[in-house]
């Protein structure tokens, strides 16, 4: 719930009024980037869905502690989602600080 809130929160409050994100499955966040990338909303809708799926996957594998097992090549701290939110205030934000590299990827 927590992770939904964190990020829900930023995006709707945002883009919300046009174009809500009603989730944070791969599916919503899915629907949300094809409903969003085409409107002028003045923040890069593709690197926002990036972070979106990532910290999606993150929240699950915190979530899953079990996985660390089978997935320990993918452990994740709970500062990687603190991580992903400040990443994605920068992105709703672009003025107010510095922007992610276009070519990094989650």
């Amino acid at each position: 719930m927590r992770v939904e809130r964190d990020f829900l929160v930023p995006v709707n409050g945002h883009v919300g009024p046009v174009v809500p994100l009603a989730g944070m499955t791969a599916a919503a966040i899915e629907s949300w980037r094809q409903r969003a990338v085409d409107k002028d909303l003045g923040v890069n809708i593709e690197q926002i869905a990036a972070v979106l799926r990532e910290a999606a996957a993150r929240a699950e594998l915190l979530a899953d502690n079990s996985r660390d097992v089978f997935e320990s090549d993918r452990r994740i701290s709970p500062d990687g989602l603190n991580e992903m939110k400040l990443v994605l205030e920068s992105l709703l934000n672009p003025s107010a600080g510095p922007k992610l590299a276009p070519t990094q990827e989650f």
